[in-house]
């Protein structure tokens, strides 16, 4: 059994059960090995989380360098609308990605200051990008700062509506709030 098997079952677990839900000997039994053998490669539930939290964190910053630099010939509505489509069908899509922002608004006590400064590197790439995107628009009328503020802000309205309710309330929101925020920013 791979070490890539077993943290796709147990981001599985975590999504469904949460951390207090997920069992090692759940984890062990499903990837088809003992439990001893889980903990050779994981000493506790904690470590394989910090571990995979780490690592999504990671996969997702790549994701955002590589988003914003691709799509650095489309127009600024259409690139940031793009970005709050392609979160959503992420989150939606990717357990990986659904299990970073899902730890991230339900934080496990246990490992809250290093969910909290793994998701900080992450949301510091995102506001890097995203300032860099609007420092090349100038016909909106905030600041690069004050614009991914907002923008940022926005998404995290979205991401509630993910994490705690349906698609549909998501594409209801982003309907609703991108035409306040797109109104909000321009000249």
């Amino acid at each position: 059994m791979s070490k890539k098997r077993i943290k796709e079952i147990a981001i599985q677990h975590f999504n469904r059960l949460g951390y207090e839900g997920t069992k090692m000997a759940q984890i062990a039994e499903e990837a088809g090995i003992r439990k001893q053998s889980l903990a050779y490669h994981y000493s506790s539930k904690k470590a394989l989380l910090l571990e995979l939290y780490e690592e999504v964190v990671q996969e997702e910053q790549q994701f955002v360098l590589q988003f914003f630099s691709e799509s650095v010939t489309q127009t600024l509505d259409q690139q940031l609308y793009a970005f709050l489509h392609e979160h959503k069908n992420r989150f939606l899509t990717n357990p990986n990605v659904a299990f970073m922002y899902i730890l991230s608004f339900i934080t496990p006590l246990e490992v809250h200051d290093f969910v909290l400064a793994q998701y900080r590197t992450y949301l510091g790439t995102l506001k890097e990008e995203l300032a860099a995107v609007f420092t090349r628009h100038s016909d909106i009328r905030l600041s690069p700062e004050e614009a991914t503020v907002a923008f940022v802000t926005v998404m995290d309205g979205l991401d509630v509506q993910l994490v705690y309710e349906t698609r549909q309330s998501y594409e209801q929101a982003l309907a609703i709030s991108w035409n306040v925020f797109w109104s909000g920013i321009q000249h």
